[in-house]
């Protein structure tokens, strides 16, 4: 029997992280195979060297096995990217436990043990619950505990943004993030569908957008104003390359990561004191994501928001999306 590993403990059998980079180490050819650093996809070659040869013994392997075979699928690479490192949190707490030894007060102390980070624990605790699902289809485990969960009301968002808000926040904005945010609030559409955005998916008749959460594709047709922001765009140093609309000063396209960041800097700023303590240009923080729900509830008529937003259900719009007061006239 091997050693028990004391590096890379979150890792499956002989795959290991060296140099910022993904290795498997075949215990046959003595060989190292680097399968990259995008976790998701070093998690999809590793499965293809081991030959899907995976024991079950615990749910660590179920979790390894669910890394390989079903996280390469989800179409976003921003899902793909949280999903993996809460795999990862969840195989530290539960990976050396044979599956259905984990009952339901497993999950409630893992809950509870996350409450400074509740939402985070919810999302986690639902990815097990998938997680369990392919278990009892691969053989290794015959009862989901996650299905018996007594369910958490979650916190409906109500932020709204005004026109005020989002005007003191864009005349501080650069003019990178000026195109963002008018592209957001104009069209609607995700943070990551906005960063992949290309100049192919410009048309005459207006941008498509292929949403990488749900696959549904959307054209929003051309008004003076979306042209406008797109020539602003278009026009951005450098032009080669310029195939991406909002590109970083060398032209390459944001990450997720480094966009988030550089927002979170704009917040600091708008909500931060004057110099000689006059009120900050905004009170209350709003997220990027925060447009998108603007966007829904500044279009006029329901069923346009949820055309425009990508919903095959116009009641998500309605009860996810729609955040501006209702305004009603008095009997008399």
């Amino acid at each position: 029997m091997g050693r028990r590993r004391k590096l890379d403990t979150h890792l499956p059998k002989r795959m290991y992280m060296r140099r910022g980079s993904y290795y498997f180490y075949h215990p046959e050819t003595k060989k190292w195979h680097q399968l990259g650093r995008d976790i998701a996809a070093a998690f999809a070659a590793y499965g293809k060297l081991v030959g899907g040869q995976w024991s079950g013994h615990n749910l660590g392997e179920v979790i390894d096995r669910y890394r390989t075979e079903v996280l390469p699928l989800k179409r976003s690479a921003q899902t793909r990217s949280d999903q993996a490192k809460q795999l990862q949190r969840l195989k530290g707490v539960f990976g050396e436990m044979p599956a259905d030894k984990i009952t339901a007060q497993h999950c409630y102390r893992y809950l509870d043990g996350r409450s400074n980070h509740p939402v985070a624990a919810r999302h986690e605790i639902s990815l097990l619950g998938h997680v369990f699902a392919k278990a009892i289809r691969w053989g290794a485990a015959s009862v989901n505990p996650v299905r018996t969960l007594e369910r958490t009301p979650k916190g409906k968002r109500t932020r709204y943004v005004t026109d005020a808000e989002y005007d003191a926040v864009y005349a501080l904005a650069n003019v990178r993030m000026r195109i963002a945010m008018d592209l957001a609030l104009l069209t609607g559409q995700r943070r990551g569908d906005l960063l992949t955005l290309t100049r192919t998916r410009l048309t005459d008749e207006g941008i498509v957008f292929h949403q990488s959460k749900t696959g549904a594709g959307v054209l929003v047709e051309w008004t003076d104003e979306l042209r406008k922001i797109t020539d602003r765009a278009k026009s951005l140093k450098p032009q080669v390359p310029g195939e991406y609309l909002l590109r970083k000063r060398n032209g390459r396209p944001y990450t997720a990561r480094g966009f988030s960041a550089i927002w979170q800097r704009l917040m600091d700023k708008a909500t931060k004191p004057g110099k000689n303590g006059e009120a900050p240009a905004l009170a209350e923080r709003f997220t990027f994501h925060d447009l998108r729900a603007k966007c829904a509830s500044d279009k006029e008529g329901l069923e346009d928001a949820a055309t425009l937003l990508g919903h095959a259900n116009s009641q998500t719009t309605k009860s996810v999306y729609r955040r501006k007061m209702p305004r009603a006239r008095p009997l008399r």
